[in-house]
């Protein structure tokens, strides 16, 4: 029986973008290769995006030069402190606009980076466009459960919403999370302070209705206190909170880790428990840590964007290549164009 290949796949990866600099970029490029499975990285080249000079000494360095990776060249950088919008008419040839011009003409299909949030959202709408119907595209995020993960959007795009775009954002999650987690009917919520119908601001209120005439299989608000329980599939909120839960859950591992370090100091009966549960502290960090997702891909885009942090580690950046191919793999945009279609017709 002959095996298919998987279609080929370029992903543009932003090089010069994030706080630790191009050496661990470079490292999670060549980590993506040497880590992952050979039916994830088959038939996927990698184009580096930035100052040509210094990524091909960091990747003889790292001994990628016989994989499939490839440089292009860009002469600036867009700072995580630059205004987005002054940034990308004042950096015409920043890694990060290259990197969307790739795709925009068609050479690559996905992109990542871990630079300015803002600018990497700026410049992906102005390469890929938004999908017809879609007003505001939203950033999901990947949060670990005793479960199934949960995709929470939007977790910093937009941080006012009005009703009929956190309605579209229950759309494109339900999408996501059918298309890259394979669940059949994904539980939707809507993040609020109290479960009834009437808690909460105006708006929420006003979406909950909407939520409940849909097909969407809406279970209606979920608390703080239900999220790590795994009592949805996909939570719905404005950027603002987003952000702000996004940002706490991912400092639980540092919690644990941290807590966990000090208790094996103050006594040898720690460390020795400890040993003894080594392998259940590994899996449990494993599944707390959020460089395990890599990136969050940013949705109702006609394109592939993936926003990894800008702390991103050489195996957060690795991950967020995975994610940039699975998000085209699936075919989560097709979904959602045919989501928002069915709603304006």
């Amino acid at each position: 029986m002959v095996t298919q290949l998987p279609e080929p796949i370029s992903i543009a990866v932003d090089a010069m973008g994030g706080d630790n600099g191009p050496s661990v970029i470079v490292h999670g490029v060549v980590e993506f290769y040497r880590d992952c499975s050979r039916s994830t990285t088959e038939n996927v080249a990698i184009k580096l995006v930035g100052d040509r000079d210094v990524l091909s000494r960091l990747l003889s360095r790292s001994k990628g030069a016989r994989l499939p990776i490839t440089i292009q060249h860009a002469s600036q950088v867009i700072a995580m402190d630059d205004h987005p919008a002054e940034a990308l008419k004042s950096k015409p040839d920043s890694s990060m606009l290259v990197m969307a011009g790739l795709q925009k003409k068609g050479l690559v299909q996905g992109m990542v980076s871990a630079g300015n949030t803002g600018a990497m959202m700026a410049a992906s709408l102005f390469a890929l466009g938004r999908i017809e119907g879609v007003p505001r595209p939203a950033i999901a995020a990947t949060i670990p459960t005793q479960n199934n993960p949960i995709v929470v959007l939007d977790v910093g795009a937009n941080i006012g919403c009005n009703k009929n775009q956190l309605f579209q954002f229950a759309l494109m999650g339900e999408a996501y999370s059918k298309c890259v987690f394979g669940i059949d009917n994904p539980r939707i919520t809507l993040l609020n302070v109290g479960h009834e119908r009437t808690k909460g601001p105006s708006v929420i209120q006003d979406v909950y209705g909407m939520l409940e005439d849909s097909e969407l299989n809406f279970l209606g608000n979920i608390e703080g206190d239900g999220i790590l329980k795994g009592e949805a599939d996909v939570i719905v909120c404005d950027g603002f909170t987003g952000n702000i839960l996004l940002k706490t859950f991912e400092s639980i591992a540092d919690l644990v880790g941290g807590s966990l370090y000090l208790e094996m100091k103050r006594h040898w009966a720690s460390r020795a428990g400890y040993l003894l549960m080594r392998h259940s502290f590994s899996k449990l960090w494993e599944r707390l840590d959020s460089a395990e997702y890599g990136g969050a891909p940013l949705l109702g885009l006609n394109g592939v964007s993936i926003v990894a942090h800008g702390s991103s580690t050489s195996k957060a950046i690795k991950n967020a290549i995975v994610a940039a191919c699975d998000f085209y793999r699936s075919g989560v945009s097709d979904r959602i164009r045919q989501e928002i279609s069915r709603t304006i017709t």
